[in-house]
């Protein structure tokens, strides 16, 4: 495992509803198709079970592919017990959830898709460009927390030459007893 998927992987959860697909003996192709190209996928066959591992996710970015016929229980689940999750309805009849999804921002955010190519790219292209945001995130923490590191050592190095011009006669940052000078620029 590449060390970008152990660090953005770890922070993320797909899950896939679908009373076929989920089912372990079916359709093997497909779900190795999407385990390749995306990640570990937990697969389900049932509601209640799903429900209750959404129950347990914290702290977790969630893509969730739900079949079609399970949208409407598992979305509300998804939106009360996690973070902004983005949700792919996987269905036959895409104008059948239109209305109902539209004011749905996790649905928007993933879309109601009838293909499953269509649905591996959109999910693809959902987990790349979520990992193109963590990877901005932790630029502009290193960024932040490298001049904060900056600052401290400049005000180090002004408190230890105050400290040696009035309290030491050794250097506090060595342990070798060394006559107290001003700090290195």
């Amino acid at each position: 495992m590449a060390a970008s998927e152990q660090v953005i992987g770890s922070n993320v959860v797909l899950l896939w509803l679908d009373n076929h697909i989920g089912q372990p003996e079916n359709c093997h192709e497909l779900k190795e198709q999407f385990v390749t190209s995306t990640a570990f996928i937990h697969l389900f066959h049932e509601v209640e079970p799903c429900t209750q591992f959404i129950q347990t996710v914290k702290d977790k970015k969630v893509f969730a592919i739900i079949q079609g016929r399970y949208a409407r229980e598992i979305v509300p689940c998804l939106e009360q017990h996690t973070s902004d999750p983005v949700v792919y309805i996987f269905c036959m009849d895409v104008g059948e959830h239109s209305d109902w999804a539209a004011d749905r921002e996790c649905i928007v955010n993933g879309g109601i898709l009838n293909h499953e190519g269509d649905l591996l790219t959109r999910l693809t292209q959902g987990l790349a460009d979520y990992a193109i945001s963590k990877a901005s995130e932790h630029q502009s923490k290193k960024r932040a927390c490298e001049e904060w590191a900056k600052n401290l050592i400049q005000e180090a190095k002004r408190l230890r030459t105050e400290q040696c011009t009035l309290m030491f006669k050794t250097d506090p940052f060595s342990d070798k007893e060394t006559p107290c000078a001003p700090p290195e620029t």
